[in-house]
């Protein structure tokens, strides 16, 4: 509701793959009739995401002075697509776990979104190259497959090290997003890189330390390419 009437916001619950979901919920709002005449009601439609933000889809705006709310009433709209940003940031999901039994790290490359698409290129086949860093210095490096023609790639791909839990404090991940370039012999252009761990700043510092506070459990995060 706009102006708010209080806090709260109201969610139906998720249809999962359903193009024509059917919810029959109801929500209430502490509003009087008199100063229901001045709102809009706003319904946006979300794409569910389990890792990290709902993706809004669009949304219907019903200006409330133009309904006759004294009796029940059934309203239909269109969905006004949603507009993204002008700029949108080249990000990748994955999740981090540490098994400390094993004293293995596993790292698992999601998917990324928004990868910028040099001008001299028509489409960019991206893949993920992981290195392990040992006190900031590169000590083992994995890749993952890369993905045919995508700016918005699902690798779904688990690479795994050996760590032991007396050096994780020291250790670190560095994530390079790349695209397979014409020249086999070179070293793949980069797209963009962020690192995680103990020693870093912001969303890297913090999805080390959720990881490490939960082992054994997966913990998921976006993070933007720098």
């Amino acid at each position: 509701m706009s102006p708010e009437v209080d806090s709260r916001k109201r969610q139906t619950a998720i249809h999962r793959n359903d193009p024509n979901p059917f919810f029959d919920q109801q929500f209430k709002f502490p509003v009087s009739h008199e100063d229901l005449q001045d709102k809009t009601l706003i319904l946006q439609v979300f794409d569910y995401d389990r890792f990290s933000r709902n993706d809004v889809i669009g949304e219907v705006r019903v200006n409330m002075c133009d309904v006759d709310v004294t009796s029940s009433i059934e309203i239909w709209g269109d969905i006004t697509k949603h507009k993204k940003p002008p700029e949108e940031l080249q990000e990748i999901l994955l999740s981090l776990s540490y098994l400390p039994s094993a004293e293995r790290l596993t790292v698992v490359l999601l998917k990324a979104r928004n990868l910028f698409c040099p001008q001299e290129k028509e489409s960019i086949d991206p893949f993920v190259k992981v290195y392990l860093l040992s006190n900031g210095k590169r000590v083992k490096k994995k890749k993952t497959a890369a993905r045919k023609c995508c700016s918005n790639p699902v690798w779904n791909e688990a690479l795994t090290f050996n760590i032991s839990s007396s050096n994780l404090s020291h250790s670190s991940v560095e994530i390079c997003v790349m695209y397979q370039g014409n020249d086999l012999i070179g070293n793949p252009p980069l797209l963009g890189s962020c690192v995680i761990g103990p020693h870093e700043e912001g969303p890297g510092q913090e999805h080390w330390a959720d990881m490490t506070q939960s082992p054994r459990k997966a913990v998921a995060m976006w993070h933007t390419l720098r």
